[in-house]
């Protein structure tokens, strides 16, 4: 999910064709169940940050929003990582691919921030979807997977809904903005495929949050940096924990269950969103945004499906 997804930590779990007994069938149902739990729990927390962090976002500069996100799920993600990897939570292999993970999850999660006092919760959120088709667009150059047919018609499909939220004709500036956003998040799920292979989920999530909070504290600080008000505390607080837990949730749910059960959970966040926009701040989508988001969401289960087949 996007909101924003640089923090998953996502580790696909490996399928055989081994024949389970009646137990294991049995077993392995519960796993899966538990696991769509897990990640319906971590995609309620991802956009319970994003609606919070939006409304601070109203009285303080996005870089502060979002240093004070990252600094206060520091505690919450570095608990859980050293209690699943010890020492090793902070040993990396590729420094080269943490850096380009950190620059461009924190990048876009600072454009998430500031685009969000802009547009309606529901177009920040079905456009940050965005993503998995530019993942598709740069498998090739970046890794040297190359997209089948299937998946080069789903990325139409999901341009196609992209264009519908934001039409050529009338685009705005917070809207590329947000396009950006998610050709920055797919760099960072592309360089999380490799870190998370090779250094594991703890030191995966450990180091991003750190790296974070060292990139976010220049910028926050530069930009009229201003202590919160004790009313805010709290929402801070909040703020920070739904963060943390949504990474450590999400990454349990992909170690019991493989991402095409998963993802469709995920995807429900653009209905979501729209719910939480009306609720929250009275914002109703309009019906090209919410067919847009459709579109999205279809043509993001398509090229999951399309990867699954290859």
């Amino acid at each position: 999910m996007s909101v924003p997804p640089a923090e998953r930590t996502v580790l696909p779990v490996p399928t055989g064709a081994k024949r389970l007994t009646v137990s294991e069938g049995a077993e392995r149902r519960s796993g899966i169940a538990g696991a769509a739990l897990l990640m319906a729990a971590s995609l309620a927390l991802v956009l319970t940050a994003g609606a919070l962090a939006r409304e601070l976002g109203a009285r303080y500069g996005a870089a502060e929003v979002l240093f004070l996100r990252f600094l206060l799920s520091l505690p919450v993600v570095a608990a859980a990582a050293f209690a699943m990897a010890g020492r090793r939570a902070l040993s990396v292999t590729r420094p080269g691919g943490h850096a380009v993970r950190a620059l461009s999850g924190v990048g876009a999660a600072l454009i998430f921030y500031a685009a969000a006092q802009h547009l309606p919760f529901a177009d920040l959120v079905a456009l940050s979807y965005a993503a998995p088709l530019f993942v598709v667009l740069l498998s090739g150059p970046a890794i040297g997977e190359r997209a089948g047919a299937a998946s080069a018609v789903c990325v139409a499909l999901g341009m196609a809904g992209v264009f519908l939220i934001a039409p050529p004709t009338r685009l705005e500036p917070w809207s590329l903005a947000m396009l950006a956003m998610a050709f920055l998040n797919a760099v960072c799920i592309l360089a999380t495929r490799r870190t998370a292979q090779a250094d594991g989920p703890a030191a995966t999530g450990l180091v991003f949050v750190l790296a974070g909070c060292l990139l976010t504290a220049p910028a926050a600080l530069l930009t009229d940096f201003q202590m919160p008000e004790p009313a805010d505390l709290p929402v801070f607080l909040l703020l920070g924990f739904a963060a943390g837990a949504a990474i450590l949730l999400n990454a349990a749910a992909f170690r019991r269950a493989p991402a095409a059960v998963l993802a469709p959970i995920d995807y429900l966040g653009i209905a979501a969103s729209a719910a939480i926009g009306f609720l929250w701040w009275g914002e109703s989508p309009s019906p090209a945004v919410l067919l847009g988001g459709g579109l999205i969401a279809a043509a993001g289960l398509g090229t999951l499906w399309a990867g699954a087949r290859r």
